[in-house]
């Protein structure tokens, strides 16, 4: 048995699901940057876990990816709010 779909049905449904997943997309990126200026000048990892709403995990793989951190003592361990921006710009930028 074959089934004949006319292009037009699928071309239409395939783009709607593209510009759907697109615009996801960007609202995840806009809100993530948005929540970034709620940050201080240099939180420590617990405050950008909070405020940006990750785990300690995709903190951990961003920083194995290279996001710089500054050890302000031998506990505190900071992310200047300037960096995490220019690393989610140059590593999550469309």
């Amino acid at each position: 048995m074959q089934i004949t779909i006319p292009d037009n049905l699928v071309v239409s449904e395939l783009t709607a699901q593209i510009t759907n997943a697109v615009l996801n997309s960007l609202d995840e990126r806009l809100r993530l940057m948005n929540k970034l200026v709620e940050l201080p000048p240099y939180p420590n990892k617990s405050e950008v876990k909070k405020v940006l709403g990750i785990g300690d995990d995709k903190l951990t793989h961003w920083i194995n990816l290279g996001l710089k951190t500054q050890q302000w003592s031998k506990l505190d361990i900071r992310i200047e709010r300037s960096e995490l921006q220019r690393f989610l710009k140059e590593n999550f930028e469309f």
